[in-house]
């Protein structure tokens, strides 16, 4: 959970990245402007709460002063018990919480638009998604649940057929699962996963002298650095070195807070002014 609030940042387009994680955003102001691709970017509309499902393409968001919000960075195998429906029935193209998750999400819009503080903030999301769990009481298989956690362990890197006979299922019955739970298959997991894992080295790498793309893609589990780029520009659109100055020009300003293990916040500012976590 991290809250943020832009105070110092220049308005532009950012590029949410994708993650193997449910993006869901309570602004603290009239809301996100969101969209799938850039060209419907344009007719976008501000959405109070926004919840996303796992993509595999890069969103575009506009950024605008003063924005502020709290984000949660939600496991997908937990969306049936917090909204009540799989990750799978999450669209990946209207951001718009509302029409899943109804009063419920206008009232927490409310709530923390009103809260005082970054602590009480977090306490009403905290206290908002107990009550959801408490409301739908569902889980998932245990065998989608041991197969995730045998891919988050290795980053993306054990291989499908190997998960999916530690957990006793034929490869195809995996994958089956996986779609109609979070839908994507295992592969997609894992190359999300490790797409994670990658943006995560950079980033922080980032913040010192240089940027080891060849070192990076070799402890992400890529064949090489032009294995890393084929695939950062099939999830992005963009180069990896294309990106890290789109994102980071103005590092030396006091540009991205610290980010979470998983990656890119698919909606957090140039720049963090009063950053808080929890």
């Amino acid at each position: 959970m991290v809250g943020y609030r832009a105070l110092d940042v220049p308005e532009s387009v950012h590029r949410g990245l994708p993650s193997s994680t449910l993006t869901f955003i309570v602004s603290l102001d009239d809301g996100v402007e969101a969209a799938a691709t850039l060209g419907a970017l344009a007719a976008a509309r501000p959405i109070p709460v926004i919840l996303g499902g796992l993509h595999v393409e890069a969103s575009h968001v506009r950024q605008r002063r003063g924005q502020a919000g709290v984000q949660l960075a939600v496991h997908p195998l937990a969306s049936r018990a917090l909204f009540g429906l799989p990750a799978a029935e999450l669209s990946l193209t209207d951001f718009d919480a509302a029409p899943m998750l109804g009063r419920h999400a206008q009232r927490l819009h409310e709530q923390l638009a009103s809260a005082p503080c970054w602590s009480d903030a977090f306490t009403l999301a905290s206290r908002y998604l107990v009550a959801q769990c408490n409301r739908h009481r569902v889980g998932v298989r245990t065998e989608v649940a041991a197969a995730w956690e045998l891919l988050r362990r290795s980053r993306g890197t054990a291989p499908i057929a190997r998960v999916a006979e530690q957990v006793g299922l034929s490869q195809r019955h995996l994958s089956t699962l996986f779609r109609r739970e979070v839908g994507r298959s295992p592969k997609e997991v894992a190359m999300l996963m490790r797409f994670e894992y990658a943006t995560a080295r950079m980033a922080n790498a980032a913040r010192g002298p240089r940027v080891d793309l060849a070192d990076i893609a070799v402890a992400a589990g890529y064949a090489d650095q032009a294995h890393l780029t084929r695939e950062f520009v099939r999830y992005t659109g963009t180069t990896p070195g294309a990106w890290l100055v789109e994102e980071f020009q103005n590092i030396q300003d006091g540009g991205h807070g610290q980010r979470s293990p998983w990656g890119d916040d698919c909606n957090e500012p140039d720049r963090l002014v009063d950053p808080a976590s929890a």
